[in-house]
């Protein structure tokens, strides 16, 4: 009979399959279940030997007659008392010699019954909202968590677990369906005049700082060059039209080098001069368009449809497909490196708050009191469904699985039970036997 118990243990393959790892006792704790069950079955099977030599063998003389009683009745008790637990602990997780016996294989067969048990166990004595605000009533969560974020290992761990999703995120992205999504959001955001308001403030801050007129240098060089190559063109233009006593009398090419050389000491005064009229009358001009961005309907009007119509253009909408995989192939690559910018940023990001959070007892009370209301929320809101996800889980395991989980854990103690019943069991028979010695 106790050959039963170690027969229907579950093999290391069973244990290191599915659930049951090295996570759930491993393969130490295999051995030390395996090493207790042998003790138990040897004490067994020593005691059922001392019982059936102390009836078949009697010692010479009656000089050892009283004795032999107390081994045998030691031995007799002391079987009977370890073959009940051996019998008590087979039940719990299986049918002891694979009979069909009432009230056996426990576990087995009350695995929905379990099942919903746990649930409710973790949601009453875990996730009770009363019971989560009591708990974190008195606790700096905040401090906690400062003081967790300021340790270096810690956050480069939690930076390089944060970068490391970003390659599976990308994965899941397609390109034509961002590319779309960016061109549908650049086309919304240009509905309305939403954006011309936007421009026209953009613009005004360049004018207050003078940066429009670093495009007006630009313009001004472009515009000498376009000067000195189409000089031949303004002459050829102005002898067309001019009269043919003027190109008789080569009137037409002074007056082409008059305004050729007119327009190139305009251009050159206005580029040297900061203080030009024309620059001046820029700055007029500028401000002017600033405030016709803000407050012009027609304009606002305008300049959206424009915006709409230049984010559906093939030019842009290559552009932004484009730039989506260029800066897809960038993060990725960057990633990738243990000395990336993107890891280097979160992690100093998080070491940061860490500290800010060690440093601002104001900020860390008020997120204390965010922190604990959330708590006391997400257990009201999703208790319920924590312990309906757990007893469905239990539910969907395999019955031998439970048995493997709950035997790996529990099972060495309860082989502990079988030698104390062995033992105490046998104590239990002397005393017995001693009494009716005498009365």
């Amino acid at each position: 009979m106790p050959h039963d118990d170690s027969s229907h243990a579950p093999s290391r393959d069973t244990m290191t399959a599915g659930s049951s790892s090295k996570s759930d006792g491993g393969v130490d704790g295999y051995e030390r279940l395996v090493r207790m069950r042998r003790l138990a079955n040897g004490l067994l099977l020593a005691i059922m030997a001392l019982f059936l030599f102390s009836h078949i063998w009697e010692p010479p003389g009656q000089d050892w007659d009283m004795q032999w009683r107390f081994v045998r009745a030691f031995a007799e008790a002391a079987m009977v008392g370890g073959m009940a637990d051996w019998f008590a602990v087979t039940a719990i997780f299986r049918r002891p010699l694979g009979l069909p016996i009432p009230h056996t294989a426990v576990i087995p067969n009350n695995q929905d019954r379990i099942a919903d048990a746990v649930g409710r166990f973790i949601a009453d004595n875990f996730l009770k909202p009363s019971l989560v605000a009591e708990r974190v009533k008195d606790k700096d969560l905040s401090e906690a968590l400062g003081k967790w974020l300021v340790e270096p290992a810690q956050s480069t761990a939690l930076a390089g677990g944060l970068v490391s999703a970003v390659p599976s995120l990308l994965d899941a992205l397609d390109d034509e369906t961002v590319s779309a999504f960016l061109r549908d959001q650049a086309a919304v955001a240009a509905e309305g005049a939403s954006v011309a308001p936007a421009f026209g403030s953009v613009l005004e801050a360049l004018a207050e700082q003078g940066r429009h007129q670093a495009i007006l240098d630009a313009l001004l060089k472009q515009g000498y060059r376009l000067l000195e190559s189409n000089q031949e063109l303004i002459r050829d233009r102005i002898r067309n039209r001019s009269g043919w006593l003027m190109r008789f009398v080569s009137a037409d090419r002074k007056v082409a080098d008059t305004v050729i050389n007119a327009v190139s000491d305009l251009l050159y005064e206005v580029a040297i001069d900061r203080d030009h009229p024309l620059r001046q009358q820029l700055n007029t001009m500028v401000g002017e368009f600033a405030d016709n961005l803000r407050s012009d309907p027609e304009l606002q009007a305008r300049v959206g449809s424009w915006v709409q119509e230049a984010a559906h253009h093939p030019t842009v909408v290559n552009a932004m497909e484009a730039g989506w995989v260029a800066f897809k192939a960038a993060l990725r690559n960057d990633c990738q490196s243990p000395n990336g910018r993107l890891r280097t940023w979160i992690q100093n990001a998080l070491t940061n708050l860490g500290e800010g959070l060690m440093r601002e007892p104001k900020v860390r009370a008020a997120l204390n009191t965010r922190l604990k209301g959330l708590l006391v929320e997400l257990a009201a809101r999703h208790g319920e469904d924590v312990a309906k996800l757990v007893s469905e889980t239990i539910r969907k395991w395999d019955s031998q699985t439970i048995v493997d989980k709950l035997e790996m854990n529990v099972g060495r103690d309860l082989q502990y039970i079988r030698l104390n019943g062995t033992i105490i069991g046998g104590l239990v028979g002397l005393v017995l036997h001693a009494g009716a010695e005498i009365l």
